[in-house]
């Protein structure tokens, strides 16, 4: 996904706070939609109430999405949006937690608690969605390093052969790019 159009029916489909007004869906999911880098693409998103630290404090309704990169959250505010980010790799916990008939999915980063309130319907979905995501986007990319250190092998691997490296480099090379 790369467009707000694209995170509102996802949301719509998956039944991720679908009840919302679309209008304001889409501004939500715009902020995002901005923040995108090129090579970034939005692998699950929803909306919640953001940073709920009491029964009256929260800091209001944003979108948020999982993207191949990071987590991102967003608010369109009467002036300018608010942008935040956390680092797949700066994730660290992601859990439910209950308080009266309210759920929080408390996200846990090197950043700090992140408290994002969601409904009773939705939030276990929600998590469980993220979790497998996150699994597979940090899979794809451990396999990705250990193709890299497989290609850089052959590569050293073809020096040695054509005489460009001795056996004592091609040995240090190999130990380096397998650390």
């Amino acid at each position: 996904m790369k467009t707000a159009e694209e995170m509102y029916q996802f949301c719509q489909n998956t039944g991720f706070f679908s009840g919302s007004d679309r209008q304001w869906s889409m501004k939500l999911f715009s902020v995002l939609e901005k923040h995108l880098s090129a090579d970034e693409e939005i692998l699950v998103c929803f909306i919640g109430l953001h940073n709920r630290t009491s029964a009256t404090k929260n800091e209001g309704f944003y979108a948020y999405a999982l993207t191949n990169q990071r987590f991102i959250m967003g608010q369109k505010k009467m002036i300018g949006d608010d942008f935040k980010m956390i680092p797949l790799a700066n994730m660290h916990e992601l859990r439910l937690t209950k308080e009266t008939s309210l759920d929080l999915l408390e996200i846990t980063s090197l950043e700090g608690t992140l408290k994002i309130v969601l409904t009773e319907d939705e939030a276990p979905t929600i998590l469980a969605k993220l979790k497998e995501t996150i699994q597979q986007a940090t899979k794809k990319s451990t396999d990705e390093d250990q193709l890299s250190k497989a290609e850089q092998l052959l590569k050293m691997k073809e020096l040695l052969d054509q005489g460009l490296l001795t056996k004592e480099e091609f040995t240090k090379i190999k130990e380096d790019i397998l650390e």
